[in-house]
């Protein structure tokens, strides 16, 4: 199960961190992207061997908390019922620092990046990433 060489990012299921590759750094400041910067780890495989190469990434880059009175509640049929969905993540634009990549400033752990650090990445067939438009975004609640 699983791949000898991992993919360009992880992501891990304690708390929030992600993982980058080398070639991942090499996108984001060849592009000179802001709102970013890469601290050390030692990441290691099932095998306990390590794998170098991989860095993990602090977003700094930051917007006010998320605004949920703009998501738009809808229901969706599930095999197990009918269950209420909100679309869209919003947040006021004039709390955006200006950064390619950003977070909330509020308790979510939402990364947030800008159309062209979205292109830069399907350009470079970057794997294990998926964008979805934040008006686009389905949540089953708000908080």
């Amino acid at each position: 199960m699983g791949r000898s060489k991992p993919s360009d990012l992880i992501f891990t299921t304690l708390a929030t961190p992600v993982i980058i590759s080398d070639r991942v750094v090499g996108i984001l400041k060849g592009e000179g992207f802001t709102g970013w910067q890469t601290y050390l780890i030692r990441l290691f495989g099932k095998d306990g061997v390590r794998i170098r190469g991989y860095h993990g990434l602090a977003v700094h880059g930051r917007c006010g908390p998320l605004d949920d009175s703009r998501s738009v509640k809808r229901d969706k049929i599930l095999p197990s019922g009918i269950f209420p969905r909100w679309y869209g993540l919003f947040f006021d634009p004039a709390t955006w620092d200006g950064s390619d990549l950003f977070m909330t400033s509020g308790p979510q752990a939402w990364v947030f990046v800008v159309e062209a650090v979205k292109r830069a990445f399907e350009k470079a067939k970057v794997t294990n990433v998926e964008f979805t438009a934040l008006d686009q975004l389905e949540r089953a609640r708000l908080k």
